[in-house]
């Protein structure tokens, strides 16, 4: 059997291949790295967003059902009053009340 020494050519090229492969596999550790890194600050901004959102949601939701106190009590002093027409204007305030409230809760659809 012939036994040659190994060819400095054929030496370094194997070299260079496995020098690639390891800068390869640094390069997608890195990608992966960074890819983690990146939907942890969407995650973080998803969690951000969603509280801005729910502490807006909470600040109209309260703000409307003050407008509609006032309202009521709007309604309700003028139902105090006698009508000419002899409709029961405290009734239809209780009714409308109602179905606002229901609309506002998602109770029903709405109608008495």
């Amino acid at each position: 059997m012939d036994r040659r020494a190994p060819d400095p050519a054929v030496a370094r090229a194997i070299d260079r291949v496995l020098a690639a492969e390891h800068e390869a596999a640094a390069a997608v550790s890195a990608a992966e790295r960074e890819a983690e890194a990146r939907l942890a600050a969407a995650r973080d901004q998803r969690h951000r967003i969603l509280e801005a959102a729910r502490r807006r949601a909470m600040r109209l939701h309260a703000a409307a059902q003050a407008r509609l106190g006032r309202d009521l009590a709007a309604l309700e002093a003028g139902a105090a009053t006698a009508s000419p027409v002899g409709v029961d204007l405290a009734d239809i305030a209780r009714r409308a009340a109602a179905r606002v409230a229901a609309s506002l809760c998602g109770d029903g659809d709405g109608t008495s």
